[in-house]
C-alpha cells in the first residue's frame, strides 16, 4: 500500500538527538522495505542551503535511486521566503522523496503550521530522575554493569543526550569484557588513560591556576572533537564538587590523608591536584566556581556550537583569574539571534 502523502514530510523538534536518530533509522528501514532498496540520503543545513535548492532535489526524480530521504537541519532558521516555499511544498509533497525538517528547538510555529500535526514529533531531554536508569539499562544491553557511583560519574562526564551516552558506552566495550562490573575507579582510569588531553588534564591546569596552559589544553580537547563543551563542564563540575568537599574537610581540621580516605580519593595524582587546588581556591571561591559552571552550562545550551569555544575560554578566565566571580560575564548573539 502506498504511503499517505503526509508521510513524505516530517518535522522533528527538540534537543534529544539520540531518539531522533532512532526515529530516522526506523524511517529509513520502512522506506527500504517499501521501495525494496535503501533510500538515497541527502543532508542539508538551513544556514547554508536555501530551500529552493532543496526543493529542486525533492521534485526531480533519480534514475539511480528508487527514493530519496532528505534531512534538513536547523530548519527553524529559515526566513519568510524559504518558509513560504516549504508551506507550498507541504501541501503536495513529491512521492519520490521524503523530507525531514529538523530543529533543536521545541517549538517552530511557522513550520508547525505548515506540517500536518501527525507528522510532527518533539524529542525532549530525559528528566534528571530518568537518566541514571536509562544508562544502567543501556549498559546491561551491552553486557556490562555499572555501580551507582560509576553511573553518576558517567552522566557527569558526557553530554546527556542518548547518542553521546551510546557512543561513550560503546567505546568502553574495547576496554572491558562482557559481564564486567565497572567501578568508579575503573571509569576514572579509563578516562585518564585513553585520551592525550581530557577533562582531567584540564582540571590539573585549573587547580594550578595556569591560564595559558589551560587554554592550550582546552584547544586540544576541542580540536579532537571527542568531547563536547557540555560534557566537559559536566566533568569539571564533578571534580570541583570533590575539591570543595576536600577543602571543607580541611577546614574541619581533617588531615589531608584523613580527608582523602573519607572522600574515597585514592589516586595519588588526584590527591596532588586537590592539594594544589586547595591552595589556590578558597571554599568561597569553589562555591562561586560551581555556580559559574552551572551558568556557563546554560550558556552552551543556548548558543550555537560555533560559539562554544569562545564561551569556554571565557569560563577558564573567570575560574582562574576571577576565582569564579563573573557577575558581569558578557552576553553576545549572532545575526537573527540577538543577545
Amino acid at each position: 500500500m502506498a504511503a499517505a502523502t503526509s508521510e513524505r514530510i516530517w518535522l522533528l523538534l527538540g534537543p534529544e538527538h539520540g531518539q531522533k536518530q532512532d526515529f530516522l533509522a526506523d524511517l529509513k528501514e520502512k522506506l527500504t522495505k517499501q521501495f525494496r532498496e535503501a533510500p538515497e540520503v541527502h543532508k542539508f543545513y538551513a544556514f547554508e542551503t536555501p530551500f529552493s535548492d532543496v526543493l529542486s532535489l525533492l521534485q526531480n526524480g533519480d534514475l539511480f535511486a528508487a527514493h530519496k530521504l532528505i534531512l534538513l537541519h536547523n530548519a527553524d532558521e529559515y526566513k519568510k521566503a524559504d518558509n513560504e516555499l516549504i508551506k507550498g511544498y507541504a501541501k503536495h509533497p513529491a512521492a519520490e522523496s521524503t523530507l525531514v525538517l529538523l530543529s533543536d528547538e521545541t517549538k517552530a510555529e511557522t513550520l508547525g503550521r505548515a506540517i500536518p500535526k501527525d507528522q510532527q514529533k518533539v524529542f525532549w531531554e530525559m528528566f534528571e530522575n530518568q537518566k541514571k536508569g536509562w544508562v544502567l539499562n543501556h549498559f546491561r544491553t551491552l553486557g556490562l554493569s555499572l555501580g551507582d557511583e560509576a553511573a553518576e560519574f558517567f552522566l557527569e562526564m558526557v553530554d546527556n543526550s542518548t547518542d553521546q551516552i551510546r557512543l561513550e558506552a560503546q567505546k568502553l566495550l574495547a576496554f572491558f569484557e562482557k559481564g564486567a562490573t565497572i567501578s568508579l575507579e575503573d571509569l576514572e582510569h579509563y578516562l585518564v588513560h585513553t585520551k592525550e588531553e581530557n577533562v582531567f588534564t584540564l582540571f590539573e591546569r585549573l587547580t594550578s591556576a595556569d591560564f595559558p596552559k589551560a587554554l592550550e589544553v582546552l584547544k586540544k580537547i576541542l580540536s579532537s572533537k571527542e568531547t563536547e563543551g557540555i560534557g566537559l563542564l559536566g566533568g569539571l563540575t564533578w571534580q570541583f564538587k570533590n575539591l570543595l568537599a576536600f577543602q571543607g574537610k580541611l577546614l574541619e581540621r581533617f588531615s589531608a590523608e584523613d580527608a582523602f580516605a573519607t572522600l574515597k580519593v585514592y589516586s595519588k595524582k588526584a590527591q596532588a591536584n586537590f592539594q594544589i587546588g586547595a591552595r589556590h581556591y578558597s571554599l568561597a571561591d569553589l562555591q562561586a566556581i560551581l555556580i559559574l559552571t552551572a551558568d556557563f552550562d546554560q550558556r552552551l545550551r543556548q548558543y550555537r556550537t560555533e560559539h562554544h569555544s569562545l564561551l569556554l575560554e571565557l569560563y577558564l578566565y573567570y575560574v582562574i583569574v576571577k576565582k569564579g566571580r563573573a557577575v558581569e560575564a558578557p552576553e553576545f548573539g549572532w545575526p537573527g539571534h540577538p543577545a
